[in-house]
Order: C-alpha cells, then structure tokens, then sequence
C-alpha cells in the first residue's frame, strides 16, 4: 500500500467516523442539557476518562448518529420535500446535464454491446468514482458535508421538539435554570438552525451526485489530449 492509499484511507475511516459521531454527540449533549443540567453533564464526562468508557461512549454516539441520518432518510427528507422547503435530488433532470451525457458517451465507447444508456444513473457515478481519483475524493468530501449538516440538522430538529413537548406537557422534566430563555424562542431558533442545515445538506448531496461527471471527463479529456501531443518515439 503506498502513502497516498494509506492516507485515502485513513481520510475514509475519520470521515465515517465524525459523520456519525458528530450528530450523536449533539443530540446526546443537548438531552442533558434540557433535562439534567450542565452539572450532571460534567460528570457524565468524568465517567470518560478511562479509555475504555470512552471508546464504549464513542460506539454509542456512534451508533445514534447513523440513527439520526436514517431517521433523515426516512421521515425528515419525505416532509421536507412535501411541505415544500427542500427539494429532492432529481435524478432525471440530473440525466439531462452535459456532463452526464458527454460521460455516457465516453462509456459507451469503450463497450462493444450494450448501451451505455441502459446503466443507471448510480452506476455510471460509481464509473466515474473509479475512473477519476479527483472525482472520487470530491465526491466523498461533498457527501460527507452533506451526511453531516443532515444528521446534525436532525438532531436539532429532535432537541426542538422535545423541548416544545415537555415545556407544553411536562415542564417539570427540564433542567431548571436560573436566567432561561424563553422555550418558544428557543425552539424557533433549533429549527431554524435545523432547516437551514437540512438545505445546505440538500445543496452538497446535488453536487456528490452530479460533480463526479465533469470531473471525470476532463481528467480523460485532457490526459487524452495529452497523450496525443507527445511525440513517439520511433523504433
């Protein structure tokens, strides 16, 4: 494995990782913030200071950040879309670019049967993704800016209504605190943070499916080109 290989995949690993890890952390501190208080918060800290507790803590988070992106997939993405405040991934008009057209035609020059047209759209991606190590690298970092604005914009969305839901039935379950600001303020303000994440996630998932294309074809584009300019050498 050469450095460059071992780097890429390190990136792949802590990538994966903060994008779990990240949303389960600010789910998990905003709960016991709202309901235990900072002071109890601390000593769940404490308990980490072992490595053990610590990697068993990161698994939790962990584990509860990927709930978070498939509560995302499931619920958030399906309302959001219906009440109208992010629009889904067009996977259609996505197939109407130059860029995925002009790739298509690039591979479906290299079969011999089959028509390039008949992949789908996922699978000339994945093409694209192999082809173009650039392609690759800027796919991924523009998928995981999106996985992380969406599970921490769930997060919050959860925080949100939990807040609204125990100050409307249940006051008693939150953390009382000295100089509070007033819940309906502060459930405005988590949702707000939440939607504008849910749309700059939206943003970066459109440019993790539709980048890769141009990406890949200059890089074939111009080592073609310059491949053709230099001169052979005769036997």
């Amino acid at each position: 494995m050469t450095a460059e290989d071992a780097a890429e995949t390190i990136a792949k690993f802590f990538n994966d990782l903060i994008g779990g890890w990240v949303p389960g952390a600010v789910l998990a501190i905003g709960l016991a913030l709202l309901h235990l208080g900072p002071f109890e918060l601390q000593s769940i800290f404490r308990l980490g200071d072992t490595v053990s507790a610590a990697l068993i803590f990161a698994a939790i988070l962990f584990a509860v950040g990927h709930a978070l992106l498939g509560i995302h997939d499931q619920i958030v993405k399906k309302l959001l879309a219906k009440i109208r405040l992010a629009k889904p991934f067009d996977e259609t008009e996505a197939k109407n670019r130059r860029s995925y057209e002009w790739f298509a035609e690039l591979v479906k020059a290299q079969q011999t049967g089959g028509g390039a047209r008949d992949w789908g759209y996922n699978d000339l991606r994945n093409v694209a993704l192999s082809v173009s190590p650039e392609a690759a690298s800027i796919g991924r970092r523009f998928m995981f800016i999106s996985l992380l604005c969406n599970g921490v914009g769930t997060a919050l969305a959860i925080l949100a209504f939990d807040l609204v839901a125990c100050s409307l039935l249940s006051p008693k379950l939150l953390f009382p605190y000295r100089h509070e600001v007033p819940w309906p303020v502060l459930a405005l303000l988590l949702l707000g943070m939440a939607l504008a994440l849910f749309v700059r996630g939206e943003v970066f998932y459109k440019r993790a499916m539709a980048t890769p294309f141009s990406i890949a074809i200059a890089e074939l584009e111009f080592k073609k080109g310059a491949n053709a300019g230099k001169p052979t050498s005769n036997p």
